[in-house]
C-alpha cells in the first residue's frame, strides 16, 4: 500500500504522518506510543522515510491517515504526549484539509493516553483504540511497581541500586544487569519464589526484566515529579508466601505530597467517556497486568457510561503481545461500532494458527517502533 511520508519537527517534537496515496478515505487515526527511555525521532534512510511499523500499516491499509508525535521528552511522558499530539491534530488539519472523523489510537502509556484524550478532548474523536494499555490511575500503577522493587531490595540487599540512589546511567533494558538480577533469584529460590508471588510473574527471567525496567521508571518518574511520588508507610504486604517476614523486612519511604500530585495529574482515569473506546489486553502481562482494564471498566460503569467501554483479550503471554492482524481485525471491530452501531462483544479475539505462530512484539510500556536496520531490543517479560 503505497503512503505518502511527511516527517518533520512541531514544537520541538519529532513527527510523522502517513497518507495512503491512493484510497485515502479522509479519516485520521492519531497514534500514541509507549513508554520509551528518549524522545522518538523519526528519521529517513538514504533520503527515504523507513516503512510504517505492520502495526501501522494495518490502518493504513484500510484508507485510514496516520499521524504520530516521538513527543519532546522520553519516559513518562503523559504531561507532554497529550499537549504534542493534539498540536500535531491541528497541524494536520491546516495541511492536509479536516478528515471527515478522526479516531485515537494507542500502546500501553499510549493506550492511558487514548484514554486521556477522550475523557478531555471528546469533541475532537469519534472514537478510540487502547492496546495494552494502562488503564488505571498512574499512581495506583507506579506504586505497584515501586512496592515490588522495594520488597526485592530486603530480600537481595545491594543487587540493584536503592531506589532513592539510582544513577543517572541506569538503563531500562541492561542485559548485564538484567542477568544478574536473575543469577540472584535462580540462587535464591524461596525468596524468588516470594517476590513472584507478589508480582504475579511466572519466571525469574521475567521478573528479573520487569524489576530492572521499573528501576529506570522509578528514577524516570522521581526527576519528572521533582520528588518522591512512592509511598509504602501504609502498605500491607499480603498474597506471598511469607508475608510476615516480608512486612517486617521491607524498607518504607514517605512519598513527596508535590510528587503525588503530579503523577495523579498524569494521569488518573476517570471513566467519563463521551466516546465508544475498545480495549485489547494479553491474559498474561507481566508489566501492565490485565486486571488494570477492570479498573476502568467499573470507573465507566459508576459513571453510568459502562455501554461506551469494550474490554477483549487474547490468549497470549507477554506485554502488547498483540498481532498486526489481530490489530487490524479489533480495529476493523471500532470503526463498524462507530459507523453502524454494531457494539464488540466483550471476550476473547480468536487468533488463526498463522497469528498464533507470529513473534513477540517489542519492549514493555513500548509499541511498535519503526523498522530499525538492527534487531530491536530484547523484550522484557517476554516468556522464557
Amino acid at each position: 500500500m503505497p503512503v505518502k511520508t511527511e516527517i518533520g519537527q512541531l514544537h520541538g517534537a519529532s513527527f510523522r504522518i502517513d497518507v495512503p496515496q491512493n484510497n485515502w478515505n479522509h479519516n485520521l487515526v492519531m497514534y500514541y506510543h509507549g513508554y520509551e527511555s528518549k524522545p522518538r525521532v523519526f528519521a529517513e534512510v538514504e533520503g527515504q522515510p523507513r516503512p510504517p511499523s505492520r502495526i501501522l500499516q494495518q490502518i493504513l491499509n484500510r484508507g485510514y491517515a496516520v499521524a504520530e508525535s516521538g513527543y519532546s521528552a522520553g519516559g513518562w511522558a503523559v504531561e507532554y504526549a497529550f499537549k504534542e499530539t493534539e498540536e500535531l491534530r491541528e497541524y494536520f488539519n491546516k495541511r492536509y484539509g479536516k478528515p471527515k472523523e478522526t479516531l485515537v489510537m494507542g500502546h500501553s502509556m499510549g493506550g492511558l493516553l487514548t484514554v486521556m484524550t477522550l475523557e478531555q478532548r471528546p469533541e475532537n474523536y469519534a472514537g478510540g483504540l487502547a492496546l495494552c494499555g494502562v488503564l488505571a490511575p498512574t499512581d495506583l500503577v507506579m506504586q505497584r511497581a515501586f512496592a515490588n522493587r522495594v520488597a526485592f531490595d530486603a530480600f537481595f540487599p545491594g543487587v540493584l541500586p536503592e531506589v532513592d540512589h539510582i544513577p543517572s546511567t541506569f538503563m531500562m533494558n541492561d542485559v548485564p544487569v538484567i542477568t544478574n538480577v536473575q543469577k540472584a533469584l535462580d540462587a535464591k529460590p524461596d525468596s524468588a519464589a516470594l517476590i513472584r508471588s507478589l508480582a504475579d510473574i511466572h519466571t525469574n527471567r521475567g521478573l528479573a526484566d520487569v524489576l530492572v525496567f521499573n528501576t529506570f521508571v522509578i528514577e524516570d518518574l522521581r526527576l519528572k515529579t521533582g520528588g518522591n511520588p512512592f509511598d509504602n508507610r501504609n502498605l500491607i504486604y499480603t498474597g506471598t508466601t511469607d508475608d510476615y517476614t516480608l512486612n517486617t523486612q521491607v524498607k518504607r519511604y514517605a512519598a513527596d505530597p508535590r510528587a503525588v500530585r503530579y503523577m495523579s495529574s498524569f494521569y488518573t482515569p476517570m471513566g467519563a467517556l463521551k466516546r465508544k473506546l475498545l480495549a485489547v489486553h494479553t491474559t498474561y502481562d507481566p508489566l501492565v497486568p490485565a486486571a488494570t482494564a477492570a479498573y476502568y471498566d467499573e470507573a465507566t460503569r459508576r459513571s453510568g457510561v459502562g455501554d461506551l467501554f469494550v474490554q477483549k483479550y487474547v490468549n497470549r503471554d507477554g506485554h502488547c503481545n498483540i498481532t498486526a492482524d489481530q490489530t487490524g481485525e479489533v480495529f476493523d471491530e471500532l470503526t463498524r461500532w462507530i459507523d453502524k452501531s454494531q457494539r464488540p462483544q466483550p471476550g476473547l479475539l480468536a487468533e488463526t494458527p498463522a497469528e498464533a505462530a507470529e513473534p513477540h512484539p517489542p519492549t514493555p510500556l513500548k509499541s511498535p517502533p519503526e523498522p530499525q536496520p538492527k534487531s530491536p531490543p530484547k523484550n522484557v517479560g517476554r516468556p522464557q
